[in-house]
């Protein structure tokens, strides 16, 4: 199975000069966990956030929800292709420990976002019966 049979098409950016509060309500309107980091104008992706980041990075710290996302947002976000396979996508999130990564085509266009638990699981062969 390739990573463009379930990943999420749907693809929702923040400036790195938005609000971690703006960035929260985004998220809660659009029912995402992770947001890619987009220069205005320029279509390039420059990090990421999750609800994580805003909760324990910013919340947590005791900080304002006024803060601006390029404060603690995850710069040069991992990426896989849209032509990966799911089974080899996982693997590498969890050798990285992380859950989601954006996903890009072959122009290295951002094209979604890729989450651990939308990767089928792998089954265990089964052996045959004697």
């Amino acid at each position: 199975m390739l990573v463009k049979d379930v990943m999420s098409a749907q693809i929702v950016t923040v400036s790195p000069n938005d609000t971690a509060q703006s960035a929260a309500r985004l998220m809660l309107e659009t029912e995402v966990g992770a947001l890619p980091v987009e220069v205005p104008g320029v279509g390039a992706i420059v990090g990421i956030i999750t609800d994580r980041d805003i909760v324990v990075s910013v919340l947590g710290r005791g900080h304002s929800t006024s803060m601006a996302i390029a404060e603690f947002m995850t710069v040069s976000p991992e990426v896989c292709n849209e032509g990966d396979d799911t089974a080899m996508v996982a693997a590498r999130m969890r050798e990285l420990g992380v859950r989601r990564l954006v996903v890009v085509n072959d122009d290295r266009r951002v094209v979604g976002i890729v989450s651990l638990v939308d990767i089928p699981a792998e089954r265990p062969a089964t052996e045959e019966r004697q």
